[in-house]
């Protein structure tokens, strides 16, 4: 099967490479070359020659352009980006591919949600190897989506995006990117993600330990009549009040609601972590004094008996 695959890859080829040849008294033929190319790679392929595969995919990729089929070139050069991604190690030529095949997407004139998800996918690679150059790649995917006026479908890709900056300790980027997503369900009027999004704003910013510009943008969010009568405003104003009085015990109730844990969960893990300062400080609860007995009691017997033993 190989074998005959293989014989088949270099039969496409061939025609291919006669087709894309011009002379004095010939051009070249890209309408046949074009799709020649495409039947090689995939031959090449099914033969297991991933290389040649991603050649003739790229050859294909810029015979479609000579014939100006767009789109097919993107498909072209996101095949070889998924080759590449899945048999090789060359990150750096695996983010290339699907750059270009963003770039030519986008030209396509109605392919945005694929040219970003080219750049997402790039973006995605990178994170292990460039913080920054992954942060930007995201962005260039959220600007694809915003210039093409696509803003209802980048709400997944900012949600990556903050989940990559939180793993990378980056709050206050976080947060930013995080009012961002909230600003745009705004525009398109997603309710459930603006109210979430403005809940997740305000944990990022305690987890970062600015509880003032947590407390202004409650404030400002409050201004919003849907965040304001959702459990999420709530729940964001109750965090900011248990933050700014010390109270851990009630962060931690609050932490353990519902409306907390249906956040993402990446949003949830931050929240378990935040540590109120001056907690120690805090009143005693009075419902554990009831269950538990007065705390203060058993430890003034112990100090009592502690000082008996020093007189004696």
């Amino acid at each position: 099967m190989e074998s005959n695959s293989l014989k088949l890859a270099y039969s496409h080829k061939k025609n291919a490479e006669k087709a894309s040849k011009s002379g004095i008294f010939s051009k070249a033929e890209w309408d046949i070359a074009a799709p020649s190319w495409d039947r090689a790679a995939n031959a090449f392929k099914t033969a297991r020659h991933y290389e040649e595969a991603m050649d003739c995919y790229k050859e294909a990729s810029e015979a479609y352009i000579k014939v100006n089929a767009i789109y097919l070139a993107g498909k072209g050069y996101e095949n070889a980006a998924s080759l590449s991604e899945k048999h090789f190690r060359d990150h750096a030529r695996t983010i290339g591919y699907y750059c270009r095949a963003s770039d030519l997407f986008r030209s396509h004139g109605s392919s945005a949600e694929k040219a970003a998800e080219m750049m997402e996918k790039a973006a995605h690679i990178c994170e292990d190897i460039d913080t920054n150059r992954a942060i930007q790649l995201y962005e260039n995917a959220l600007a694809i989506y915003e210039s093409e006026d696509r803003a209802r479908f980048s709400v997944a890709t900012f949600k990556k995006l903050i989940v990559y900056l939180i793993r990378q300790n980056r709050l206050s980027e976080a947060a930013d990117t995080q009012i961002r997503l909230g600003d745009i369900c705004q525009q398109i009027k997603n309710r459930p993600e603006l109210t979430k999004s403005f809940l997740s704003a305000i944990v990022i910013l305690l987890a970062f330990g600015d509880v003032v510009e947590a407390g202004k943008k409650r404030d400002e969010f409050g201004k919003n009549m849907t965040f304001v009568s959702s459990n999420e405003g709530t729940v964001a104003n109750a965090m900011v009040q248990a933050y700014s009085d010390g109270d851990q015990n009630q962060f931690n109730i609050l932490v353990r609601d519902q409306t907390t844990t249906f956040l993402e969960s990446a949003i949830v893990r931050l929240a378990t972590q935040i540590r109120v300062p001056g907690a120690g400080r805090a009143p005693p609860d009075p419902n554990m004094a009831t269950k538990a007995g007065p705390p203060s009691a058993s430890k003034t017997a112990y100090v009592e008996e502690d000082e008996d033993a020093d007189l004696l």
